[in-house]
């Protein structure tokens, strides 16, 4: 046990690297999990080996807490289900892209970390680059036997289900798909809600009376997207002409940018992207020329801060806590859980970049009021 003892004694202020399987790795992160507590987290990082490679993981670990749990560091090791009793685990298989997309998996990974801090669960997850395929990852988790594994985007669920009804006795969860299997619970969101309040803004905002949309890949999912943005758009100004476009990629940066440069030739000034990573090309593009962006998924100012007027906010982070305690309440179930703007899971950013006369705002929110109201129907 010296490689944990050297850890605990490194945690005075600096940072410690330790060289630890894959396994041990885990056996510590859950004790670091199930020790938490409310002090400020000094760091650890840890490097696990993956065959010939090197992965680092960064750990916020209480130092209060190893302190109390330090006497019986050595059986706990020793005997990992000691440290895991009696847990709750959810485990997450990201969406293609992976974190750092600054959208849908970043977003999933905030629900993970609500969870984690705030509640009495433990988090895991898989990447696309790392499993190689959907498939082996469910495969994966669903082997660990953790409370749910959870799949998150629609190009997933016919894997999900592959993996599902081998394990009929463990609980899934897809978000953004609907499946019929008794042990998949669905979440899905009203994104043609938030789409409206979308387009309706770059109604307001635009001075050519043209505005664009770029999906990542034509879908029923995505084309929620844009039969909002248009019934929005349209709601403010009835003559708008709105350019539709799809990259068939949500990889794709620079796709983005060139479905972009397309549309602004066209005399779009305003341009929204449901797009994953392919649309931060389109609000980078818009930003070089002058124009102005809406971002999805999450706020994402960050990525054109001269740009951005707003983000469609799809609250992913929500749907995880909601799986998390639907599952924690009721247990093994399917159904579908539909979550919209009155849920608080959709919702716009605040406006920026854009200059809203008090009667523009007025009429935004009065557009929103609709939506609550259930006076709008974009289905």
């Amino acid at each position: 046990m010296s490689q944990l003892e050297n850890c605990i004694r490194g945690l005075h202020g600096r940072s410690v690297a330790l060289n630890l399987t894959n396994r041990r790795f885990k056996t510590i992160l859950n004790l670091i999990f199930r020790l938490r507590s409310q002090t400020t987290l000094p760091i650890i990082q840890c490097r696990t080996g993956r065959g010939s490679g090197k992965m680092s993981k960064r750990i916020g670990l209480s130092l209060l807490a190893l302190t109390v749990g330090l006497a019986g560091c050595g059986s706990v090791i020793d005997d990992p289900q000691q440290a895991v009793k009696e847990r709750r685990e959810m485990a997450v298989v990201l969406s293609d892209v992976g974190l750092g997309d600054q959208s849908f998996s970043d977003a999933a990974m905030s629900g993970m970390s609500l969870l984690r801090e705030k509640e009495d669960w433990f988090i895991d997850y898989r990447e696309l680059n790392e499993t190689k395929s959907y498939e082996v990852a469910f495969a994966t988790l669903a082997k660990q036997k953790p409370t749910v594994v959870v799949g998150l985007g629609f190009m997933g669920q016919a894997d999900l289900e592959k993996v599902a009804k081998q394990y009929p006795k463990q609980q899934f969860a897809l978000i953004d798909a609907v499946s019929e299997l008794p042990n998949v619970l669905s979440v899905t969101f009203k994104e043609d809600e938030g789409s409206y309040l979308a387009g309706a803004a770059a109604a307001i905002q635009s001075e050519s009376e043209t505005i664009g949309f770029i999906g990542g890949m034509k879908s029923p999912l995505i084309e929620k997207f844009e039969k909002g943005y248009k019934a929005g758009a349209t709601a403010v100004n009835p003559d708008i002409r709105v350019l539709v476009d799809y990259a068939e990629d949500f990889a794709a940066p620079d796709k983005g940018r060139q479905l972009a440069d397309a549309q602004m030739k066209k005399k779009a000034d305003v341009l929204y992207a449901a797009a994953g990573l392919t649309g931060s090309g389109v609000l980078e593009a818009a930003e070089a020329n002058g124009k102005k962006a809406i971002g999805v998924d999450s706020d994402q100012t960050t990525i054109a801060p001269d740009a951005v007027m707003t983000s469609m906010l799809k609250q992913v982070d929500l749907a995880i806590t909601k799986i998390g305690d639907t599952v924690k309440a009721s247990g093994l179930q399917s159904g579908q859980i539909v979550l919209g703007v009155k849920d608080g899971a959709i919702q716009l950013a605040p406006i920026r970049n854009a200059n809203f006369t008090p009667k523009e705002l007025q009429q935004l929110e009065q557009l929103k009021q609709d939506v609550l109201e259930g006076k709008v129907d974009v289905q």
